[in-house]
């Protein structure tokens, strides 16, 4: 049998309140449990410390409570149980996560950017991106709010675009740019790519009113570039599969709705040839074959 390249845990939407049971879409919402559930994908991570090199976190490890003090307790408990981790960590910031400030998140977690580029070994590099980089959360004295309000003007929120609403997010023109960079160097140094937000882009992968707000945009870039083999997100609870032109979107299930008694988390391997992806409780298994770049 064929030995992994690397390999790396993976969670999303952990989304912790110490409040009652939500329900969302007929769905519910498990608030309290989630951290109990985080504890045991923990254990498993930490039980394959030999053969993963980090894990990564796809965004909403909080929900947001009724008051700033409620919210940051609630971080609290997500930040005790991720202490546990004895492998390095990355993490994706989501809509839910910016109940509380970008700054105290960013350093609580030891985010190094807003967006950023991290090479994997074996010609691979995973590649974060801020999908709340236009949003309602930026404060009215900054560039990204007046960002985010010249393209609200051209994309209102409402039924109209289903993607614009709230609780989803966009790209601005910088992290465009950045973007654009990452992709013909990786293609010039034929770097294969994995790609992360919080944000879906591709229908299949979730409905489209979860969608990234500029998501044609930004799918267009992923799927025309020879680097980009797999992109992973969160956002979409009940999780979902793309595939377009070789390139795999797989959204993964989130820990919040995971049934009492149950869990949600992952392994993901990268092969020469293929990506597995081996689901506990509620997250699907899948394998994914990487097409040779043209």
């Amino acid at each position: 049998m064929a030995t992994a390249l690397f390999s790396f845990g993976v969670v999303a939407d952990v989304q912790h309140a110490d409040k009652d049971d939500g329900n969302f879409e007929g769905r519910c919402q498990r608030y309290r449990e989630a951290p109990g559930k985080l504890a045991l994908a923990i254990s498993d991570f930490n039980a394959r410390q030999e053969e993963i090199s980090f894990v990564l976190t796809l965004g909403d490890i909080i929900d947001g409570n009724e008051s700033l003090e409620l919210t940051s307790k609630d971080f609290d408990v997500v930040l005790n149980e991720l202490s546990k981790l004895q492998v390095p960590v990355d993490h994706v910031l989501g809509n839910h996560c910016l109940s509380l400030p970008r700054e105290v998140l960013m350093q609580q977690l030891k985010i190094p950017a807003r967006y950023y580029e991290r090479r994997l070994g074996h010609k691979w590099a995973l590649v974060v991106l801020d999908s709340m980089d236009l949003s309602s959360t930026w404060s009215s004295d900054t560039p990204n709010y007046k960002e985010t309000q010249e393209f609200l003007k051209l994309f209102p929120l409402g039924d109209e675009n289903p993607q614009m609403s709230l609780w989803n997010g966009g790209i601005g023109e910088e992290q465009k740019n950045w973007l654009r960079k990452v992709l013909t160097d990786a293609e010039r140094h034929n770097v294969k790519l994995i790609v992360a937000q919080h944000h879906p882009l591709i229908q299949g992968s979730a409905p489209s009113t979860h969608f990234l707000w500029n998501h044609n945009e930004i799918s267009t870039m992923l799927v025309e570039s020879s680097a980009v083999v797999l992109f992973l997100c969160g956002h979409y609870h009940p999780g979902g599969y793309a595939c377009v032109s070789g390139k795999h979107f797989v959204t993964v299930e989130a820990i919040l709705e995971a049934p009492t008694g149950s869990h949600a988390h992952g392994f993901v391997s990268v092969y020469e040839d293929k990506i597995t992806i081996h689901g506990h409780g509620t997250v699907t298994s899948r394998e994914l074959q990487i097409s040779a770049a043209k």
